[in-house]
């Protein structure tokens, strides 16, 4: 259901606020893959994905909005804000969605856009 990948997310999410490390690698596929916005930003297991997670947690960049969109194993989470264009070394404009592969209560996969409409369409594909 759309409702349980959302809540899903959103608790991960809140360990994440919290820097539950437990709770965060409990909520991570072994082979989870994050893929960024240029080929050479990439996480490989729930260590490298929780590192990178915290320190863009911890860079307080400022943020305006959030904004979920949810299927049945696939989520959208899209950020906009002021600063965001100091990750990736300003390939980022104000604004970056990542796509979560959700599958048997573990994140597989996140995959970062730069636009909505490419990151919605990667959420309609199977």
């Amino acid at each position: 259901m759309k409702r349980h990948t959302i809540e899903f997310l959103w608790g991960w999410f809140d360990a994440l606020r919290c820097r539950d490390h437990e709770a965060l690698a409990a909520g991570l596929h072994p082979d989870v893959v994050w893929q960024g916005v240029t080929e050479d930003l990439v996480c490989h297991g729930p260590q490298e994905v929780i590192t990178a997670f915290l320190a863009g947690f911890d860079a307080n960049q400022d943020v305006d909005s959030l904004e979920l969109f949810g299927t049945d194993r696939k989520i959208v989470l899209g950020v906009r804000g002021p600063g965001l264009g100091d990750i990736a070394d300003g390939a980022v404009g104000d604004e970056i969605y990542n796509v979560f592969t959700i599958e048997d209560g573990k994140i597989t996969r996140i995959e970062d856009h730069l636009d909505r409409d490419q990151a919605l369409a990667a959420v309609a594909d199977p």
